[in-house]
This record gives C-alpha cells, structure tokens and sequence, in this order.
C-alpha cells in the first residue's frame, strides 16, 4: 500500500469533531480499502461522482484496470489494445465511458427511440452524394434501371444487415440484388450502392448469387464472377476485390475482410490497406475438423421455408462440420476457427497464418452442454459468430434447450448462449429461461437477452422487446411473467424534461407460435422496450424477416419493412440544436442520479 499514490499520502491530522466531511481526512490507503469493497457498475460510477479525490483513484493506472477485470474479465486488455497510442489518461477516460454505456443499458436508460419504416424516398435521411457515380455511388433513383419509387409497395424489400450505427436495406432484394441502401441511424445520412458491373449480367445472374456483408468501416457487395465490391463508408471510396474464386461468408472487422471459399473452404484474407491483395490462408493443415471440401450456408426452418434473418451459419456438405471465423477486434494478425462436429467445440488461434493455440470446450462445462442440448428443438443450429460485449466476447450460438431445467435454479424453459472471450480464450454460458416452442429471434449484449414478446393495451397489440437477465441460482428472487400478467413498458415516445423513459402498462400475451415461435412465459426480465408495427401482422407473415441486433449504444428490433432503434449513450442524442442542450442535461443527471445520497 505504502508504494500506492506517494503524492496522496497524508499525514495523520486532528480531525475537527464539528466537520460533516470525515472522507475528506481519512488517508488514501483506507479509500482504496473502501472503493475496492464496490463490486458493480453503479457502485463504481456513484464513488466517481463522491468527489474529485475519489475519481482520481478511481481512474488511476494503478486502481481502473483491477476494477475493470472485476467487473469485466478481458475489459483492460481489450482498452489497452485498442487504445495502445494514447495515454494511460485517456484509457482511464475509455474505461469511464464504457463504464457509462454499460450502466445505461443495463439500467434502460435509452437517450432516443424511433420507429421506421423503410422507404427510399424518405426525409428523415439527407442522401449523401460524396461517392461517385463510377464508383457505385447513387445520387437519385432515376440512375437506378428498373426500380419505380410510385410502387414500393410492391418491392420485396429486405432489411438484412446491422453493424456500429448503420443498417443496410434492400428496396427491390429479388430483382434489384445488386442494389443497396445503408442508413447511418446516428448521423441521420442515407449512401445508395449500385454495383458497378451488374449492367454485363444477364437473365438470371443478375438476381442469383449476391452476397454482402455490413462493418463498422466497410460495405461488401459481390457476386460469384462478378467480383467483389468493398466501399469504405468513412472515406466514400470504393475497392474493386477480385477472388480467386467465388465465395459463401464474409467476416468484417475495421478495414479487414475474410472471405470463404465456397468450392473447397478456402479462406482468404484481405486488408483496405494492404499492398499484398487476397492472401490466402492455410487453416485446414492444423486443424483436423476443417477437411476442405464444399460449403454451404444454412439456418433454421419455418415451416419447410428458410428464415429470412441475417443469423444463418456455415457448413461443411461433405462431413456437416459446422464452422465460422472470428477477426481479432485488436490484432489484425489474428483470425480464429470455430468447428462444431456434434462432438467437440474446438476454437483454433491463427497468428500470421500459423496456429497459436487451441482451445477445446471441456465437455463438463455449460457451454458444452448447451452445444449439446441445442438439438431439442430438433432444429439444426448453426455457429454465427456476433460480438455479444465491448470487451473482445463473441456469442457462438444461442439456442432454446427445451423445458426441462438446464442449470441449478431449477427454472423450467431455458435460453442457452454459448460465448467465447478472444482475450481471456475462455468459453462460458449464459442461461436466460423463457418457454418457447423453438428458438426465437434472439440478440445477446452484456449479458441481457432481448427477445420479441407481444403486450397489449387499451389500443390493441403490440410488439415489445424484453431484455431478460442471466440466470443466478443463488438469488433466486426473480419473478416469472404469465401470459396476463402486467407488463410495464418504456414507452417509444419520450418527453424531454425527464430523465427516464416514460413508462406505460400493458399485458403480457401469448401469441399464436405455430408460425412464429412465442414466449409462453419470462423470468428475471429487466426491462421491456415498447416497439412500432404491428404485432399481428409480424407473427402470421411466416416470410418476413424478425431479427434483433445491436451494440453497446443501439438495439434494433426489424420487422419485415418496420424496424425500432433505441440509443444508449451521447451519439444517440438528436441532431436538432434546441434538443441538445435539453438531452446533455437529461444525461448528466441520468448519471449523476446514481450517486444520490453518497455525497461525501
């Protein structure tokens, strides 16, 4: 202790009897003794706001990572590696930030909600025109051949991708596939992309074929021989990528891409600013599960039609070895390999093309017996792998595991996630139980499950998200939510002069599941979001796509055309300069509310 913070050290003093503020006296090394008995994110941000002293510690170099780990194994590497050029400062304010945004949404502290419906004539986005023309860029609808914009009605229209704050649509998916729109949901901006060869195609290559892929910097769009085209959305360029053959996955992370190969599972890697072009990557010579043969893509099936969600995985045909990739969020150097052979759960390090490390599921771990109890539901369940925190976790797969109890809670109907930390290279399960018929459109983010449920009012029925909270044996004090029983909601409309989202009730329902699978009931749910659309129509269109997807400052809820965001965080705020004045108010005390009452 005595090495901790010599500036701080202070000598004993005579403490005046009359004075209100002991803390102020007391020597740092009890502080320290104080703060480390603070074991969660609202504990931690009600010291940082006690007094200047107190934050100080807090966001020492000596003291925020120890509490980091605590609180979030693999957040402190993940914050160095990201942020390895600033300094040790300014990681400290990192850490305070993901500090905040953890809070909010685990508290339901969304700063703005919207419902859209989408439309490509729609004012609420400002079309950027900073990519050219002969670069894909689209600057009105006439350049698109074949689209009217008075019958979008009659489009097929998909809404396919989420990645960091954009979603990317398609107006008219079955004629139209080489067209595409991406709405930054935060900056408000609309990019329109036409690939650029798709005027060579004819008859049937202009629809079949297409494969995309959305990122925080990068929108991929290519067809088999066609080729790929990668626009970079920060720099409105464009990259025409030539494969050696064609492929059926693409991995995004920054400016990297992982493609795979369809024909025999080649994997090859390209960079934005690399000089070397496609690299390929010899994964099949270390690890014995990838014997290399044909892929193909698959996912659940509804009633003898595929699901039209974004969630659909990858498969050997030869061996039905399932298998994806995960990018290293940090170190561009290293990709990993997942296979799931109905036997083993195998994770294999790649570092510069040679295996580093493998890491093997134990078969007595929860993870495990999650991968195996998937296949209750007598649904194939493929790997999909989604960032599923802010510090380097990955979710593998999510499955419903059926009624019977899953872990020693004893809770009936059980929600299996199955994770994996690229820092800690640990695997770990998290249970949420809900009954269900088979597995629903699921997202999972720090530790919360959204899920689609059904309420109603005096107005009718609604869609609502749930956010359902992990199962903790050892508190047990959760309670269960029927079908007819009160619901409160937060509401989409929120006034500007309150801190929380207003809330209303309704009653939790249970919808018909035969062609939708509903939940028959909830545990442990901590908050429920209000959504637009209609519930009905969203649960007897067996075609139209139901996902949910996310980040750290944005769930998204889509419902064929209609989808609902919520924003945690500052980058949420409106654009509109009345409105932002009065949101950085709501923000500050939105924070500051948690520290009531330990004011030193």
């Amino acid at each position: 202790m005595k090495s901790l913070f010599p500036s701080r050290r202070k000598p004993p003093v005579q403490i005046p009897t009359d004075t209100q503020d002991l803390f102020a006296h007391l020597p740092t090394e009890l502080i320290i003794l104080v703060l480390e008995q603070l074991n969660t994110s609202s504990d931690i941000i009600s010291a940082l706001h006690v007094c200047r002293n107190w934050r100080d510690i807090l966001l020492s170099p000596e003291i925020w990572p120890s509490i980091a780990d605590r609180l979030a194994p693999g957040l402190t590497t993940h914050i160095r590696e990201r942020n390895c050029s600033v300094n040790l400062r300014a990681q400290a304010k990192v850490f305070q930030s993901a500090l905040n945004l953890h809070h909010l949404y685990q508290s339901g502290f969304f700063s703005h909600a919207r419902h859209h419906v989408v439309r490509v004539n729609d004012g609420s986005f400002t079309l950027s025109k900073q990519i050219s023309v002969e670069s894909g860029g689209v600057h009105s609808l006439a350049e698109v051949p074949g689209l009217d914009p008075l019958s979008e009605e009659l489009h097929v229209t998909h809404l396919r991708l989420y990645s960091h704050g954009r979603i990317a649509w398609w107006p008219e998916a079955w004629h139209l596939p080489y067209f595409a729109v991406v709405d930054d949901l935060r900056a408000r901006v609309r990019k329109m992309f036409l690939f650029p060869g798709q005027a060579e195609l004819r008859g049937e290559d202009r629809r079949r074929g297409w494969k995309t892929a959305l990122g925080e910097k990068l929108f991929v769009l290519g067809q088999g021989d066609a080729g790929v085209c990668v626009w970079h959305l920060e720099r409105d360029e464009m990259k025409f990528v030539e494969l050696p053959g064609r492929f059926d996955r693409c991995v995004v992370d920054g400016e990297r891409l992982l493609f795979i190969g369809r024909r025999n599972a080649e994997v090859w890697l390209w960079e934005w600013a690399g000089e070397q072009g496609v690299r390929e990557i010899d994964v099949a010579g270390d690890e014995p599960r990838y014997v290399p043969g044909p892929v193909r893509m698959g996912g659940q099936i509804v009633q003898g039609y595929p699901r039209p969600a974004p969630k659909w995985g990858l498969r050997f045909q030869d061996t039905d070895v399932k298998v994806d990739f995960i990018l290293h969020p940090n170190d561009w150097r290293v990709i990993f390999v997942v296979t799931w052979d109905e036997v083993d759960l195998v994770v294999s390090e790649f570092y510069e093309g040679c295996m580093r490390a493998r890491m093997v599921c134990p078969r007595e771990h929860l993870a495990y017996q999650g991968m195996v109890r998937s296949r209750t539901d007598n649904a194939v369940h493929y790997l999909r792998t989604d960032r599923c925190d802010g510090r380097g976790g990955y979710v593998l797969m999510t499955a419903w595991v059926g009624e019977e109890p899953m872990c020693d809670a004893g809770h009936r109907g059980s929600i299996v996630s199955v994770c994996f930390n690229v820092h800690t290279s640990e695997f770990s399960a998290l249970v949420h139980h809900a009954s269900y018929q088979r597995t629903p459109a699921a997202h999972l983010w720090d530790g919360l499950l959204a899920v689609r449920v059904a309420g109603e009012d005096q107005n009718g029925l609604k869609p609502v998200v749930a956010l359902l909270k992990p199962c903790n044996a050892d508190e047990g004090n959760e309670a269960t939510s029927q079908p007819g029983n009160p619901m409160p909601v937060r509401l989409i409309k929120q006034p500007s002069n309150t801190i929380t989202p207003a809330e209303g009730n309704m009653t939790f329902v249970s919808e018909d599941g035969e062609i939708r699978p509903r939940a028959q009931s909830l545990y442990g749910m901590a908050h429920a979001f209000e959504a637009g659309g209609d519930a009905r129509e969203a649960g007897t269109d067996a075609m139209k796509a139901e996902w949910l997807s996310g980040d750290d400052k944005t769930l998204v809820y889509v419902a064929g055309r209609d989808y609902t965001v919520w924003m945690f965080g500052e980058n949420g705020i409106p654009k509109e300069k009345k409105e932002v004045r009065l949101w950085k108010e709501r923000f500050k005390n939105a924070i500051a509310s948690t520290g009531r009452g330990t004011r030193a």
